[in-house]
């Protein structure tokens, strides 16, 4: 082969890798910035265990699915509950059409599995779990919630709750004969109404808001908003602090005011 005919063939070589290249630039889906996300858990200071979990589950288009859950009806039973509906939230299909529908759908499964747990073990009767889970993709939040754990939205310094408690406390802050104070301070905030599991009926709430850049989302457990006034809530989410700091702070929070209730908590910034 002559030099001149080398230098044609790596020519044509060089020409090809970059139109290869281009044309994969331009075939690539930019993936959408990341959220960030921390979670954690804590036995708090008075249970010898833990019956509260949380899941945050990241797919490849950087869509999360949140979710925390308070296992209900003894230190055994409460915690195989809670385990059992974060294993069917995470068969989470983020390609359903109706996916709050989804949402409630896998929490029904959550729900058989328990009362089939049950049949097969009667000293378990009444084991349940409450359920809070939001998937978050494309500036939406999808929701579902059954109990009294919570989702709330953080923006401009004002926290607002999404979801609403499945308590008798819940109940008279809705009708309006308490305030947020004095239904967390209420004795009928720890009387669940319903939950997924326990009398092995339940009606899920779902629904949807939309997010924009600089919100915050916090699920939580009754451990850490049953011990913390709201406006403590506000007051570390609002101080300027990294995301981590602020779930630290939380969580540290609920240990000093009492810590008489396992926790869990998740914080996304979007």
């Amino acid at each position: 082969m002559t030099k001149l005919a080398r230098l044609c063939q790596n020519k044509q070589r060089q020409i090809w890798i970059c139109f290869a290249a281009l044309l994969s630039q331009n075939n690539s889906k930019e993936r959408p910035a990341s959220m960030k996300s921390f979670a954690m858990k804590h036995k708090g200071l008075v249970k010898k265990d833990n019956q509260d979990l949380f899941l945050v589950k990241e797919f490849d288009d950087g869509s999360l699915l949140l979710a925390v859950a308070d296992g209900l009806g003894g230190m055994v039973g409460g915690k195989r509950a809670a385990v059992m509906a974060k294993e069917c939230l995470d068969n989470f299909n983020p390609e359903c059409e109706v996916l709050e529908a989804h949402l409630e759908e896998l929490m029904q499964e959550a729900n058989r599995r328990i009362m089939e747990t049950v049949g097969n073990e009667p000293d378990l009767e009444g084991m349940g779990t409450t359920v809070t889970a939001a998937f978050v993709t494309n500036g939406i939040v999808r929701w579902g919630h059954v109990g009294d754990s919570r989702l709330y939205l953080f923006r401009d310094d004002e926290l607002r709750q999404i979801t609403e408690d499945d308590t008798m406390a819940g109940f008279l802050l809705s009708e309006g004969e308490l305030t947020k104070e004095e239904a967390r301070l209420h004795p009928g905030s720890k009387l669940i109404f319903q939950c997924v599991g326990g009398s092995g009926e339940f009606e899920a709430h779902t629904g949807s808001f939309e997010i924009r850049k600089g919100d915050l989302l916090l699920l939580s457990t009754d451990g850490l908003h049953d011990e913390v006034p709201e406006e403590e809530i506000v007051h570390i989410l609002e101080s300027e602090i990294m995301l981590k700091e602020k779930l630290e702070a939380l969580v540290s929070k609920a240990l000093t005011t009492g810590g008489k209730d396992n926790i869990a908590v998740v914080v996304v910034e979007t």
